[in-house]
């Protein structure tokens, strides 16, 4: 598998748990489910009902959590969906409801932790039957913020894909194991109506920007 493929597929991952998480957080708020008589006007900006925040913000409730599960707990990596119709202005913010992933060496197990609204839960765990390769980087490593990171995604390209496509998803992951031996973001745009995808890596340590893949 390429590492064009190996991107699409984590992204395809992001946005299936991205539309799961959005569906079930729906039904769960007041008024949840559009009820007969409640019309939902076509290309209006979705409002949360939860306060977001940045990745590095939330990931400081996140890493209290997880260290309450295992001692030992690394960050593996954090992700972060805005529904289609989110309008730039808030895109620019960074801030969402974040899913961190965390690896404990000693019990080969991960964690799924979910902050929301500033608070913690612990949502899955699991064991696995082999380490993970390649370890997760010291998360001391990570300086560029998601809302830095979207930043330097719209002014460079972002903003014109944004303008050509009708309706965009964007989905946000960062990771601290990978073959680069980089902490990593990875921020693509999803064009809903035409498939098509803008998708950049970049360096979550310099800010250096190392890949664009546009697709189609």
């Amino acid at each position: 598998m390429t590492r064009v493929e190996r991107i699409l597929t984590i992204l395809l991952v992001i946005l299936l748990v991205a539309v799961v998480v959005m569906a079930v957080l729906f039904w769960l708020r007041p008024g949840g489910g559009n009820p007969a008589g409640n019309s939902i006007g076509v290309g209006l900006e979705p409002t949360s009902v939860f306060q977001g925040q940045t990745a590095q913000v939330a990931f400081a409730n996140a890493q209290a959590a997880a260290r309450g599960w295992q001692p030992d707990a690394q960050l593996l990596k954090a992700t972060a969906t805005w529904p289609q119709g989110t309008g730039r202005d808030k895109l620019i913010q960074g801030e969402s409801t974040w899913n961190f992933t965390f690896y404990a060496p000693a019990s080969q197990s991960i964690a799924v932790i979910t902050i929301t609204d500033g608070q913690a839960s612990l949502d899955s765990t699991k064991t696995l039957s082999e380490p993970i390769v390649p370890a997760p980087l010291d998360i001391t490593g990570w300086q560029l913020d998601s809302r830095a990171a979207i930043q330097r995604m719209l002014a460079a390209g972002g903003d014109s894909f944004l303008s050509s496509a009708s309706y965009t998803i964007l989905t946000v992951a960062l990771t601290t194991s990978n073959e680069s031996q980089r902490i990593e973001w990875l921020i693509s745009l999803l064009a809903t109506q035409s498939g098509s995808a803008y998708t950049m890596r970049i360096d979550a340590t310099t800010g250096e920007i190392l890949e664009i893949i546009q697709s189609p």
